[in-house]
């Protein structure tokens, strides 16, 4: 039995989808010679939502985060929480908590704090001119269209770009992960209910392309795009760059690329509340996001590197049993990696429970991990509830792993580290703040708030309301 993907966009019909079979799937793909003459009237659109007044455009976002709470209260998102952690295989706990932030991420104060620390001129200047001196005024317009072709290790990241891309007032396309589009649609859905006039219920277009589509293909070649935002790593990073290559309107192109969380960890901090603090990060999204940590630094002895590791079992342990698997067999390819490490020299502590998985690596001076043939790794978006923990004499060889990191073969595919996780003394943070300009990092946060973002976060050392916008200067004598 075939189950279809359909295509959230008001007014569209069967001239405008072509039927793409694809496994047991039938997609609803937006033909690209029906969408490209709306994206060139696009531009109409977008001025009818920069005059709209940001108030207006914040209060329908808001109004989405409040219908989405009413849904979750009342239990009509309960076959749709069980569809997307069977799609995703995080525990439902987990979605419970996913579910729970997306109205988080729809609230109106909160936006309004992004858009105020974003742009120049601040989120008033999204209506109007602003003066940031006598004669100097700067107006924030729309760089749209925008294409977002988001993934899908999580409900959240597609919601955020997707959001400030209409609410700084782009036509906006959204290409989620085929696991969370119908989560992603049903969050949208009110959107249309607005009246027909509202350019707000025209602003945003919801499907999936298969990754060979040609329609998609056409549209990164030919159509006018300003700016395409893609999350995601290789080979599809490349292959969407080489389209947009040809492309003669030439569409910005921000990525969100793969990346991963490290932990660092002194002696003044091996106690049971920072283990337990790692283990959460490590359970929360199966360290599927760009800033779960995979690898530690232990500043301090191996003996203690083994205690905080023996902590951070019982940790896993008791935390993992409120965030069950439904696996039934650990991967025999997990055995085979535990079995190298131990030949190598590494001491190794693992779960036999497959419904908690956990497996922790106590290495020395050197990644253990990095010592391995290719041919004993497990990925890294295979190795759920794996850490390694490796002890180091001081500050400076902790930087010195996460600036090789990219180069150990058992993070093939990872561009960098993203997020250091920190339980530090005072004067060991004040050592990272003397290095943040040769690690390339872009998060330093306390261990256990690798998974929070506030408001005035920027994503990847981009605000995203800037990569959506361009700014208009006005001088006057």
């Amino acid at each position: 039995m075939s189950i279809e993907v359909p295509v959230f966009y008001p007014g569209i019909d069967s001239k405008g989808i072509e039927h793409v079979k694809h496994e047991d799937l039938v997609l609803h793909e937006v033909k690209a010679d029906w969408l490209i003459p709306l994206l060139k009237a696009a531009p109409s659109t977008q001025q009818e939502l920069a005059n709209t007044p940001l108030k207006q455009r914040l209060k329908a976002i808001s109004m989405l985060g409040e219908e989405w709470l009413e849904k979750l209260e009342s239990g009509k998102l309960s076959r749709l929480k069980e569809e997307l952690a069977r799609a995703t295989g995080y525990p439902l706990k987990l979605i419970d908590l996913e579910f729970d932030f997306v109205a988080e991420v729809l609230n109106q104060e909160n936006l309004v704090r992004i858009l105020d620390v974003s742009l120049t001129g601040g989120a008033e200047s999204l209506e109007r001119l602003v003066e940031l001196a006598p004669g100097e005024r700067v107006r924030t317009m729309p760089a749209g269209p925008v294409l977002i072709i988001g993934s899908g290790n999580s409900i959240i990241p597609p919601l955020i770009p997707t959001t400030l891309s209409i609410v700084t007032g782009n036509f906006t396309i959204l290409r989620p992960s085929i696991t969370n589009i119908k989560a992603v649609q049903e969050v949208y859905s009110p959107l249309q209910n607005l009246p027909n006039d509202d350019p707000l219920r025209r602003a945003l277009m919801v499907g999936y392309y298969a990754h060979e589509s040609r329609n998609l293909k056409t549209l990164l070649e030919k159509a006018p795009l300003g700016v395409v935002n893609y999350w995601g790593g290789e080979p599809g990073r490349t292959l969407v760059a080489h389209m947009l290559a040809v492309n003669p309107y030439r569409p910005r192109f921000i990525v969100n690329g793969p990346m991963t969380g490290f932990a660092i960890i002194d002696s003044e901090h091996v106690d049971q509340q920072t283990a337990e603090r790692l283990a959460l990060e490590m359970i929360l999204y199966e360290q599927q996001l760009c800033n779960s940590p995979t690898q530690a630094a232990l500043i301090g002895p191996r003996h203690e590197a083994i205690q905080f590791a023996e902590m951070l079992a019982s940790a896993l342990e008791k935390i993992g049993q409120e965030y069950y698997l439904q696996s039934e067999t650990l991967p025999y390819a997990l055995f085979v990696l535990i079995r190298s490490l131990e030949l190598a020299g590494a001491k190794v502590l693992a779960s036999t429970d497959p419904r908690n998985p956990w497996t922790i690596v106590v290495s020395e001076n050197d990644s253990a991990l990095a010592k391995l043939p290719k041919d004993a790794l497990l990925p890294l978006h295979y190795r759920r509830r794996f850490i390694e923990i490796v002890a180091v004499q001081n500050t400076k060889e902790a930087l010195a792993l996460i600036e090789t990191l990219p180069k150990n073969p058992a993070y093939q595919g990872v561009d960098k580290v993203q997020t250091i996780a920190i339980a530090l003394t005072p004067d060991k943070i004040a050592e990272i703040e003397k290095n943040l300009h040769r690690l390339g990092v872009y998060r330093v946060v306390p261990l256990g708030e690798s998974y929070l973002r506030t408001p005035l976060e920027p994503y990847d050392g981009l605000y995203l309301p800037q990569a959506f916008t361009y700014t208009v200067y006005l001088r006057v004598r």
